[in-house]
């Protein structure tokens, strides 16, 4: 424990002090003296994301512009130096080494992703199920990555699920602006996201949470969610939710995770699969394996595992 505090320490000071340093360097400029502004690819309150085209010449350029009366400069260099640190992982959008400030906006460049964002390709029943299982295994790639430096996203949405085909061949999480070192403090909410999970949500006034890696597991499963059914489970994760209330009914009528593995393993088409593929006596094997090829989880509406779902018409959708 003692290791994992100093790793946390160190993984800080390096933040600072990388903080420090590219704060140093980045040049003041105006946007339309350099670029050309060929299309919004996205805003929100933080600003905007725009494809730009240099006037010098060059191949176009995502900018990220963030507004400065809604972000300080240490929040714009933190992002985006978490960024710059990510980079060199191929399931996280790649901050690239282009940074400046202007009258109005803190700007760094990124890397397009042309096929938009999950949220974009989600309909109506969700996503068919090899298309689920390749966002799920590049997501939980991403998130195993930045967990492992200790860094915990708490943004995790279909929105910063970024695109480069529909056939979610490769997709990558974005968006580190909420970004943390685990164990950081974090207080209340100031607004309700399905994503959100119950310790969170409960927070009140100046209470906070150790920040920690389940935040991002919770969310990341609420996502999977989505893109199986087309729906968020609830839309708060609090005793006040009707189908959050119905979850925590059923989440404390379980006989417990083992017994549940087993449930799983019985199954005829588990059963059939570790017969032929898998020794009964690598129990590890089979479970890795299985997380891969089992068809089960996907389907779109429960029942198959017992599971009781609410009709789609109750649950809020996605998009």
């Amino acid at each position: 424990m003692e290791e994992s505090d100093e790793d946390e320490e160190d993984n800080e000071e390096f933040l600072e002090r990388l903080m420090a340093r590219t704060g140093q360097e980045v040049p003041r400029q105006e946007l339309e003296e350099h670029y050309a502004v060929l299309e919004e690819l996205g805003s929100g309150t933080y600003g905007r994301v725009v494809l730009t085209e240099p006037r010098g010449g060059g191949s176009a350029v995502v900018l990220k512009l963030l507004l400065k009366e809604k972000t300080s400069r240490r929040g714009f260099l933190r992002e985006y130096c978490i960024g710059r640190c990510l980079a060199g992982h191929g399931a996280c959008l790649r901050a690239l080494p282009l940074a400046f400030e202007t009258t109005t906006h803190f700007a760094f460049a990124q890397e397009l992703a042309p096929a938009g964002d999950l949220c974009a390709l989600l309909s109506p029943g969700g996503l068919a199920e090899e298309l689920v299982k390749r966002c799920a295994r590049q997501l939980a790639q991403a998130l195993d990555f930045m967990h492992s430096h200790g860094l915990v996203h708490r943004d995790v949405k279909l929105d910063n699920v970024l695109l480069f085909d529909p056939q979610c061949q490769r997709v990558k999480l974005g968006d580190f602006g909420l970004t943390r070192v685990q164990g950081s403090p974090v207080g209340a909410m100031s607004g309700t996201l399905p994503y959100a999970p119950p310790e969170l949500c409960q927070l009140q006034g100046s209470e906070t949470l150790e920040l920690d890696s389940s935040l991002d597991v919770w969310a990341f499963a609420v996502l999977l969610f989505c893109l199986c059914t087309g729906c968020f489970p609830w839309a708060l994760a609090a005793s006040s939710d009707p189908l959050f209330q119905d979850f925590s009914t059923w989440q404390e009528g379980l006989e417990g995770p083992a017994m549940e593995v087993q449930k799983y393993l019985a199954l005829p088409w588990l059963a059939a699969a570790s017969a032929t593929e898998v020794p009964p006596s690598s129990p590890q094997t089979a479970l890795s394996g299985g997380i891969e090829e089992s068809p089960g989880g996907s389907g779109g509406r429960g029942g198959a595992d017992g599971v009781p779902m609410p009709p789609a018409s109750a649950l809020a959708p996605c998009w």
